[in-house]
């Protein structure tokens, strides 16, 4: 297995000829009811995981696991073409993904939301074992998902603990994610060496404190939500808080945004073509399988409000609507 980006890519590109393509989502969308939108999904690459939600009496929880269970696949596919910094890289990237999931931990659990729906919400594509996933969500409190996340070593596990703490300092959600946010990025950052992946992450931060700025819009500048490492320093933080964009252009429309679902598009739409234009720049970087990560993670988004929408029988234009939302 290479330590360098050529072989990976090659690879990596027949495994984007696998996506569903638009004609296959329209199949999808096309489908008069909800086993005919599975019988459609049993007629691509997604057959083999789709025996549980096919079986008599299955529902939309067959349909997410068989779901997570194809992304699960695919990651670990992508890794095992890997080894060395190369492999590091794109753990890196998948970690993204753990940042999610230990934010969904940390919710349910200030909310009292149960392990179970806990557990459902999480997705299935990170670095961090199922089992110590597992672990967290059925903590009672956020101090003993912390300390069950300690003992697997992971990278993320000393900024679930920071941010535990900075929760506790202020009861604040906020406080929590940003404490999180900042880790992840801290450790990505100290992982790059492909300069198409620096460039990724300092635009994905960018667009970070973007957020950010927007959920505490009306308060006073707090500097300690500010995420270092993207064009900002933290006096340009300051300015973006303040509705000063000049900086980084591509905030207006996150800052501008009417609700959170609207800022939440218009940062995925600035991140998706930074890695479409990063995979043309860079065909021997880490740019083809940040692309195909996005593209892929897309594809799954889409299938599950396809199928939530045939489930419910929504009407097809509604659920078109939310797809290209």
């Amino acid at each position: 297995m290479p330590d360098d980006y050529a072989y990976i890519n090659t690879r990596v590109r027949v495994m984007r000829t696998k996506l569903l393509d638009g004609r296959a989502l329209d199949a999808a969308l096309a489908a008069g009811s909800y086993p005919e939108f599975l019988r459609v999904l049993t007629e691509t690459d997604f057959a083999s995981d789709m025996r549980e939600a096919t079986g008599e009496g299955a529902g939309l929880p067959e349909l997410d696991r068989a779901l997570s269970q194809n992304l699960f696949t695919t990651t670990q596919r992508v890794l095992g073409f890997t080894e060395g910094d190369a492999r590091r890289e794109i753990e890196s990237l998948l970690m993204k993904w753990d940042l999610v999931n230990l934010k969904t931990i940390a919710r349910g659990i200030i909310s009292g939301r149960g392990s179970e729906a806990i557990l459902d919400g999480l997705i299935a594509g990170g670095t961090i074992k199922p089992a110590a996933l597992q672990t967290a969500a059925q903590s009672s409190d956020l101090a003993s998902a912390a300390a069950a996340l300690s003992l697997t070593g992971h990278p993320l596990a000393k900024a679930f603990r920071a941010a535990v703490q900075a929760y506790g300092t202020t009861s604040r959600l906020l406080d929590l994610e940003v404490a999180l946010d900042q880790g992840y990025y801290k450790h990505t950052l100290q992982v790059a060496r492909d300069n198409s992946l620096k460039t990724y992450l300092k635009r994905e931060i960018d667009v970070t404190n973007a957020l950010i700025a927007r959920s505490s819009k009306g308060q006073a500048v707090d500097p300690s939500l500010f995420v270092p490492g993207g064009s900002l320093d933290a006096g340009g933080y300051a300015r973006l808080s303040a509705g000063d964009t000049g900086s980084v252009p591509d905030a207006a429309a996150i800052l501008e945004a009417p609700t959170l679902e609207d800022a939440e598009v218009a940062a995925r739409t600035v991140l998706d073509k930074a890695a479409r234009t990063i995979s043309v720049a860079d065909s021997d970087g880490v740019g083809i399988i940040l692309d195909f990560l996005r593209r892929k993670e897309m594809e799954i988004a889409k299938l599950r409000l396809i199928g939530r929408g045939k489930y419910y029988n929504l009407p097809t234009e509604q659920i078109r609507r939310e797809v290209q939302a």
